[in-house]
């Protein structure tokens, strides 16, 4: 009897160890590699920024968006002054886990329509832990090569369940409906380590500012 407590403490140790670690490895492993991509895309944007022609031309449609590739910065201010990312194109894992990324088939930073951008509430440096946080009034940055977009979300964040595909949709929550205004969507999940639901945040382009004017703390 005691050899088999023993086994079995053994055991449940073992497995409480490995858990540990792979949850060590979740939150602060993909934290690293995450901070090491977000200093590489960066270097990217400031390569692309310098030869402006070619980027404007890539902003003009999101199908000339390489996958994987950063194109933007976006900055809540809410989320603290440090909070800063630069976002992907693509929301597959790879994309994911390295950056924010542009919902493809969506609108572009600054267009008429719905701009969306999804993250990680976890893991992958944490990106979008706070969006439930989010309130009405709260400002979100968006700087391209081709200027800084300030929108101001419209209302607290809502949840849905992950196939309502809705608020994607140029008119966030009305399908079929032509846009009018240039609006911003930030999805997450919910609870967090959790797919069980999706935490919305819509906001409304309200100005447009010169690129060296935008993201300042």
């Amino acid at each position: 009897m005691r050899f088999y407590l023993r086994v079995s403490g053994e055991i449940l140790i073992t497995l409480g160890v490995l858990v540990f670690g792979f949850m060590a490895y979740m939150y602060w492993g993909t934290a690293v590699r995450e901070s090491d991509a977000q200093r590489t895309f960066d270097s990217e944007l400031g390569q692309q920024w310098s030869g402006a022609g070619q980027s404007l031309a890539v902003l003009t449609s999101p199908d000339k968006l390489a996958l994987g590739k950063p194109f933007a910065l976006i900055k809540i201010p809410a989320f603290g002054t440090k909070w800063q990312f630069a976002v992907v194109q693509g929301t597959g894992l790879p994309q994911l886990a390295l950056a924010p990324g542009h919902v493809p088939g969506t609108a572009l930073p600054g267009q008429v329509g719905n701009f969306a951008v999804a993250g990680h509430r976890v893991t992958a440096g944490n990106p979008f832990w706070s969006l439930p946080d989010l309130r009405g009034g709260d400002l979100v940055y968006v700087q391209t090569i081709a200027g800084t977009y300030e929108y101001k979300v419209t209302a607290k964040p809502v949840w849905v369940a992950p196939s309502d595909t809705g608020m994607l949709a140029p008119v966030p929550g009305h399908p079929g409906q032509q846009p009018r205004q240039r609006l911003i969507t930030l999805i997450t999940c919910d609870p967090p380590w959790s797919g069980t639901n999706r935490v919305i945040a819509t906001g409304v382009l309200v100005r447009t500012l010169p690129r060296q004017q935008g993201v300042e703390g």
